[in-house]
């Protein structure tokens, strides 16, 4: 009998253990499989459909930016499906969706940029229309090649590379952006993970007699002065008379919002890609802040930009103490004209549109697939 016990002890053990690590197992599995139909699916559409782009590239583009909302939706899916909510909260942000906007974001791990699919699926066109600022390392990931098609910019990262890549920033902005009919260009101004530049960032602060921040770092500039120098509105939108600051404008499309969102983990520990893939980690909440701002309240020489915008992450750092603290972010802003919502809002998925979604790309893999075979037996 006591061997009959111990062993009924130990497949009690077992057998927590043993569901938790096949579940981790199958959702690597299955991810794995996901990416393997719906990424070569995605290239040939998009060869596909290069006919289009040349005779009518406003609908190309429109079909492109469908697609590039379906890939993301599955990344953002992911941490979803795995019991990782989310919430959103702050103001109310809808009137920005059809306009241009640059969105600055705080960034604590890989899991913000899949926290950001998710979120944004549901606000209008955004996210078939906006341009990503990301790590040049990203270039070199599947969802790398995906994001290349669709117009985004890849960030060399060190400050031997700086001018270089603010002028191919520029270059980019000019040719891509515009072209494409972009709208909102999604920008990490710390230029990095908060647990690797907070030391240096502290360290800067101390020896300017800024702001020493914990939750967040001091923003870098570059960018941001450079997207608003290229697509920024005209100086006329500012100082009355008519004046061009060398920005670039295509039938009124210039920067109009900074839209400001702050990426909150419960307890101050982030999620990464790896969690929100495996789901090693029980369901863990994030909640998203939104502020806007239009973009004549914001400066546009060097020395008003820096200081406008470590304002805006000095405000960041104060809503995320209190956040940490409280649990909960602070009441919206009170400022005339602007809408809030001080209690967090769950973000949902439709199972059924994500089932739609996954339909639609193993019905192209076996179409492509189908086609392919039929053309080589066509040819031999």
């Amino acid at each position: 009998m006591a061997l009959v016990d111990r062993v009924s002890q130990l497949l009690l053990w077992l057998l927590p253990w043993t569901w938790y690590l096949l579940r981790i197992a199958l959702r690597l599995a299955f991810i794995t499989v996901n990416n393997l139909y719906v990424i070569p699916a995605h290239f040939v559409w998009m060869l596909c459909l290069q006919p289009v782009r040349i005779l009518r590239p406003e609908l190309f583009w429109r079909l492109e930016g469908i697609m590039f909302k379906w890939l993301l939706a599955q990344v953002g899916w992911w941490g979803y499906s795995a019991g990782y909510k989310m919430y959103e909260c702050g103001e109310d942000i809808s009137h920005t969706y059809s306009d241009e906007a640059i969105v600055i974001v705080n960034h604590q791990s890989t899991a913000d940029v899949a926290t950001l699919m998710a979120a944004l699926q549901h606000k209008g066109p955004v996210v078939r229309r906006m341009m990503w600022i990301m790590d040049y390392v990203f270039l070199y990931s599947n969802f790398g090649w995906c994001a290349w098609t669709h117009g985004d910019f890849f960030l060399q990262q060190g400050q031997q590379y700086r001018d270089v890549m603010l002028k191919l920033l520029k270059d980019h902005l000019k040719t891509r952006y515009l072209n494409r009919n972009h709208q909102w260009i999604i920008l990490f101004p710390e230029g990095g993970f908060l647990r690797k530049r907070r030391e240096r960032s502290q360290k800067y602060a101390r020896k300017h007699n800024l702001p020493v921040l914990q939750h967040v770092v001091l923003p870098r500039v570059g960018a941001m002065k450079t997207i608003l120098d290229t697509v920024g509105p005209p100086l006329a939108h500012r100082n009355g008379p008519l004046q061009e600051n060398g920005a670039v404008h295509s039938e009124g499309q210039h920067i109009k919002w900074i839209v400001d969102i702050t990426i909150a983990y419960q307890n101050g520990r982030p999620l990464d890609i790896q969690t929100l893939v495996s789901a090693w980690r029980p369901p863990y909440p994030t909640t998203l802040h939104y502020r806007c701002f239009p973009i004549s309240e914001v400066p546009q020489d060097e020395e008003g930009l820096t200081k406008w915008l470590y304002q805006r992450f000095e405000e960041k750092e104060q809503l995320m103490s209190h956040f940490y603290s409280t649990g909960q972010f602070p009441p919206g802003s009170k400022r005339p004209g602007t809408k809030t919502t001080d209690k967090a809002v769950e973000i949902t998925f439709s199972p059924w549109w994500m089932l739609s979604i996954h339909l639609f790309y193993l019905c192209s893999t076996a179409l492509h697939w189908h086609t392919f075979s039929t053309m080589l037996q066509w040819i031999s």
